[in-house]
């Protein structure tokens, strides 16, 4: 009993090492395989040529010109956006909108297309885009002084005048501080330079905007901008602090009818709370549900990628790029740079459609038959004379 105990045991151990063994060898192998083939081999070839134009990055410096695709899908949503910025009956007052909504939902082309509306630009001058995504942000300085001077550059001030501003509000901290170190008594201006940068820009900014019926874009606003204020006057903030130039609302005109519009990820709305003053200020942009919008950017996004010959369009393929986008064009529009993948018995069925006649009938157009293989079935061996002789 011992004895077969013993065998069993090492058995099991024989077992245990010959699999591990082999397990090692298959992953070694698969690793090898998968740096050996490029995830790029499944790319269609308009997709490639664009990745060699464009490195991809998380975030993205956007600009004001259309898309470069149709939308599909937003009809309300245009419609809404149009009427929020041509509504005749706060026709002078100043407002402000929040578009909310998931990476990839269309944030930024809806926003593109109202922009460039042609009765949106024979109302609204200047148009301006702040594209929130700088380089600046990463060397360290202040995000709402980048922003200003993008807003700056936008209306025509040149770089050398922005550069003094930076300059003289530098010199000017720096005198305060040494008044201050002198100083044993009295009211000390304690500003740094950032703040007086800060409410100089504001100032040049209300400036350039002052009587004119301005519409602003901040494409992509995330919490590390620090770009935080609602811009609509609030009696509270004066209140705390009396002094103009401390809250980025002074450097916003009111009463000519100005209108600023701002793009979100922020999926809990708490940024989005604190840009506008209402809730229905917040605009929530929602994933597509329409299966046919959905197909309509597949197929475009096809015809953008060379794709001759895209997949059937039966509900089955529907389905399942409904349930692969989620309904977000940006998703969709990725899942078309996917060469399409068949199984065997879908290659199989299409084989089979390609070889029937227009009657359903394995007939080719010249109306002979067809085999399985697609090449023309003139008939039986024994009428094509072809049948074998009759082995004695």
């Amino acid at each position: 009993m011992a004895l077969d105990i013993a065998k069993q045991a090492e058995g099991k151990g024989n077992f245990i090492t010959r699999f591990t063994e082999k397990y090692n060898q298959w992953a070694t192998k698969g690793n090898a395989e998968s740096q050996r083939i490029p995830k790029t081999e499944h790319l269609s070839a308009g997709t490639l040529e664009k990745r060699e134009e464009h490195d991809e990055e998380d975030r993205v410096e956007t600009n004001s010109t259309l898309p470069g695709h149709d939308l599909h899908g937003f009809k309300n949503e245009i419609k809404s956006l149009k009427n929020f910025l041509l509504d005749q009956k706060v026709y002078n007052d100043f407002k402000s909108l929040v578009v909310v909504g998931e990476y990839g939902v269309g944030k930024t082309a809806l926003c593109q297309t109202i922009f460039n509306d042609e009765k949106v630009k024979s109302v609204y001058a200047p148009r301006i885009w702040v594209s929130m995504h700088s380089n600046e942000f990463e060397e360290g300085l202040d995000g709402k002084i980048c922003v200003l001077k993008k807003l700056l550059k936008g209306l025509g001030v040149e770089a050398p005048m922005l550069n003094t501003i930076h300059k003289n509000a530098v010199d000017e901290a720096k005198d305060n501080q040494e008044l201050a170190n002198n100083q044993v008594a009295g009211e000390i201006d304690r500003e740094t330079a950032e703040e007086k940068e800060l409410a100089a820009l504001l100032y040049a900014l209300h400036l350039n905007l002052r009587w004119k019926k301005y519409l602003i874009v901040f494409d992509d606003v995330r919490e590390e901008d620090n770009w935080n204020e609602m811009l609509q006057d609030d009696e509270e903030k004066l209140k705390k602090d009396k002094k103009w130039g401390k809250y980025l609302s002074d450097g916003f005109p009111k009463g000519s009818g100005g209108r600023v519009i701002y793009t979100t990820r922020d999926e809990k709305k708490n940024l989005a709370k604190r840009l506008v003053a209402e809730e229905h200020e917040i605009h929530r942009l929602w994933p597509l549900s329409d299966t046919e919008s959905v197909w309509d950017i597949y197929e475009a996004a096809l015809k953008d990628n060379k794709e001759k010959d895209p997949p059937r369009n039966d509900k089955k393929c529907i389905d399942e790029l409904m349930n692969k986008s989620r309904g977000l064009p940006l998703a969709v529009r990725q899942l078309a740079t996917l060469l399409p993948v068949f199984l065997d018995n879908e290659k199989t069925d299409e084989k089979d459609a390609s070889n029937k006649g227009p009657d359903g009938s394995n007939k080719g157009p010249d109306g002979a038959n067809k085999g399985p293989d697609g090449s023309a079935d003139n008939g039986t061996p024994e009428e094509n004379g072809t049948t074998p002789p009759a082995q004695a």
